[in-house]
């Protein structure tokens, strides 16, 4: 067997390229780039108007218009330069994903109401009824399901006087000051809140999806690039 170390510190029986040979060589290179950009971004701006016609076909099915409809944009036909209408396009994709995102989110929030709604009603025909198996039904799904102390206090608000500990192993009679403290939690200030909010509505400022939910921070850069 040939040693390896051998083997590899052998001569190569191939030339060295030139100094020349190497100047020519990066020479091609750069100038083939240019093809080479153009190819790319073609492939890409290909794709952007497939994913942009997508959008906007699901947000219709939907109910929701798309960027053309809710802006006063140029179509992307008439904008002669390529690379200002590459931006373009890339901008509203990147917004049409955003208020996709968005939509979603509305869609499951929306359910989650619908569900929890009928749940409420079959609970309050129930007690109604003189009928404790809904409401203990519901207190358990409630007591295994939902952990932080505000959430609790929100829940047993709208539910009235049901045994509902405000934190898991809590005592259902401990006051929400008690089991804040224990459970390390803090309500908001829901005033400054308020406040903050009609201050953006009286002067017309742009409400961005971070605004709304801190969650959807990483859309604010997308909204503001199609603005």
């Amino acid at each position: 067997m040939i040693d390896k170390r051998r083997r590899n510190s052998r001569p190569s029986k191939y030339r060295p390229r030139t100094e020349a040979q190497k100047q020519r060589r990066q020479a091609l290179w750069d100038a083939r780039s240019d093809d080479r950009q153009q190819r790319a971004r073609l492939t890409e701006e290909e794709a952007l108007k497939v994913r942009l016609d997508e959008l906007e076909g699901a947000l219709r099915d939907t109910g929701r218009v798309g960027v053309h409809s809710e802006r006063n944009t140029m179509p992307l036909d008439e904008i002669e330069d390529a690379d200002h209408r590459f931006h373009v396009l890339k901008a509203r994709v990147e917004r049409l994903e955003a208020l996709w995102s968005i939509n979603q989110r509305k869609r499951e929030t929306r359910g989650k109401i619908i569900i929890g709604g009928a749940v409420l009603a079959e609970a309050a025909e129930g007690r109604m009824q003189n009928d404790s198996a809904p409401i203990a039904w519901l207190v358990d799904i409630l007591d295994r399901r939902v952990e932080r102390v505000r959430d609790r206090l929100t829940v047993r608000e709208l539910l009235g006087s049901v045994p509902l500990p405000l934190r898991p192993g809590g005592d259902a009679r401990e006051s929400a000051e008690e089991a804040l403290k224990i459970a390390g939690e803090v309500l908001p200030d829901f005033d400054s809140m308020a406040l903050a909010s009609a201050m953006a509505e009286v002067e017309g400022e742009a409400l961005f999806p971070s605004e709304v939910d801190p969650d959807d921070a990483e859309l604010d850069p997308a909204w503001r690039a199609a603005g």
